[in-house]
């Protein structure tokens, strides 16, 4: 066994929500590695053992802020005949939930999935989010690594947690906009999810990452997006039954050589950093009839759209693929609306896709 460590940086938030990040191979020691091996830089280049079927990486007890939700992301290289497999698990008071699963991942359909765990009477994963039955202190991943092939080997470069506390999900204008990213706007590419008849009308979150693997691209100055048909391919979560789930649809970003991780922000006045920043975001939103002006569909339980800028005024300016054609993506939404339609709904989940 050999002790790893990992950086988790925390981010406090007004919403209540920590960030921890593990891209790089410093700080927090105490979790261990077994069967595997680390590349002695200083990004996180984690792989198996020569010659092992299988290995483990088991965090350190990460500290937090009560939270009672958790959302892991990991970023990653399958090649095929290779997969991770993720759990997790909290503690509640002085005692440790046991290990919830949370997730089969490979770039092979049929090694990528979600799990019907229904949980327990302290809590149980809704296809990407750990949910608790009362406050938690503490976490812990445990990843998996797997390979069917001799010497193929999968690469596990990133492990990202936010945990939050629900209670706080639907509050709103927790931050003041210092205004620096009004009237700015980023050249994102536009991306309908309705022009594809075989299945569109339900690939809102593969639609948008693709957007932002086009703005990349673009920045790179080399081709990461796929067409939008192979992007809902690449998330598909055969047990969801979709490809909506949030992590699947970051690992399948960071397949692409970026970093990318499921985060929350406490509204559109945080959003506006990033915007400043040169890095668009994409938005989990949901709204009843009215709930949002100008919207293409009346109503939505779960929709993903990318924030690309704001007006002069700060309103919102978004790519939403649920226009019928691409020329109607680029669309404005009324501020106060468009960040109640996120905030109350997910709690402000959003995709950060950026360079590494």
């Amino acid at each position: 066994m050999r002790t790893l460590a990992l950086l988790f940086m925390i981010l406090g938030g007004a919403q209540a929500a920590s960030l921890w990040l593990g891209f790089d191979a410093a700080a927090l020691p105490g979790s261990s590695l077994e069967g595997l091996q680390m590349d002695s830089g200083s990004a996180l280049k984690v792989t198996l053992r020569a010659n092992a079927a299988s290995g483990t990486l088991e965090t350190a007890p990460i500290p937090a802020q009560a939270f009672d939700t958790a959302i892991v992301s990991w970023n990653a290289e399958t090649p095929s005949g290779t997969w991770l497999e993720l759990s997790l698990r909290a503690k509640l008071g002085p005692s440790w939930t046991r290990y919830y699963p949370l997730a089969v991942w490979s770039s092979d359909p049929q090694q990528r999935y979600s799990f019907t765990d229904k949980g327990d009477a302290e809590g149980g994963i809704q296809t990407d989010t750990l949910e608790l039955k009362k406050p938690a202190s503490a976490l812990q991943i445990r990843v998996v690594l797997h390979s069917s092939r001799p010497g193929i080997s999968p690469l596990l470069s990133g492990l990202t947690a936010v945990t939050s506390d629900s209670k706080t999900h639907g509050q709103t204008g927790l931050e003041t906009s210092d205004k620096k990213a009004w009237g700015l706007e980023l050249e994102v590419p536009v991306h309908s999810q309705m022009i594809y008849p075989e299945g569109g009308e339900v690939w809102c979150s593969p639609t948008s990452v693709t957007m932002i693997l086009g703005y990349w691209s673009a920045g790179l100055g080399h081709t990461l997006a796929d067409s939008v048909p192979i992007a809902a391919q690449a998330t598909w979560d055969s047990v969801y039954d979709g490809a909506g789930n949030w992590p699947f649809n970051t690992a399948y970003a960071a397949s692409k050589g970026l970093r990318a991780y499921v985060s929350r922000l406490s509204g559109l006045a945080e959003a506006e950093g990033y915007i400043v920043r040169g890095i668009p975001l994409v938005l989990s939103i949901a709204w009843g009839v009215g709930g949002l002006p100008g919207a293409y569909i009346p109503e939505s339980n779960g929709h993903l759209v990318v924030l690309r800028g704001f007006t002069k005024e700060g309103d919102p300016v978004i790519n939403d693929p649920a226009a019928p054609e691409d020329a109607g993506v680029r669309t404005v939404y009324p501020r106060a609306a468009l960040e109640k339609a996120w905030i109350a709904h997910s709690g402000g989940v959003v995709y950060i896709i950026e360079a590494r």
